[in-house]
């Protein structure tokens, strides 16, 4: 059952709602599904987002942006790999596994591998991160082309 204050529309208006939301982990939540039911008119309205007062939304929004093909957000997701909460850790994981096309993985609640995989992750970008286009049918990045900057 939703709050009384979300509607009960489809999931992108659901998470629309969800990003008025006073309380910062409600809002992140809304940012990111965004990410997950949005289309690419939905980035303007994200990276608006990106300055957040609360860091769970900004973490949430390079999440959404991932998950929507902005190469940008990659840079920004593989140093959350580091963060010492594991909710942000867990984001970035899934993001960067999913829609980077790295190949790369790691347990979100392990510190250890999520350093490992920042490690790899960097190199990987520092080889490849100029080269990546999107392939929106399958929602990630893959090697050989110029990526999307937007």
């Amino acid at each position: 059952m939703l709050p009384k204050n979300i509607s009960s529309g489809n999931p992108y208006d659901q998470a629309l709602a969800e990003t008025r939301q006073r309380d910062p982990g409600r809002r992140a939540n809304g940012v990111a599904n965004l990410g997950v039911h949005g289309t690419a008119d939905t980035v303007k309205t994200l990276k608006g987002f990106l300055q957040d007062e609360a860091e769970a939304v900004r973490v949430a929004a390079n999440y959404a942006l991932l998950l929507l093909g902005q190469s940008e957000s990659i840079k920004k997701l593989i140093e959350v790999l580091a963060h010492e909460r594991h909710d942000y850790r867990k984001r970035a994981a899934v993001a960067l596994t999913t829609s980077s096309g790295s190949g790369i993985a790691c347990d979100h609640e392990n510190v250890e591998s999520c350093a490992a995989a920042k490690n790899d992750y960097e190199a990987w970008w520092k080889k490849s991160g100029a080269g990546l286009t999107w392939d929106a049918k399958k929602k990630t990045f893959e090697a050989g082309g110029t990526a999307k900057k937007k």
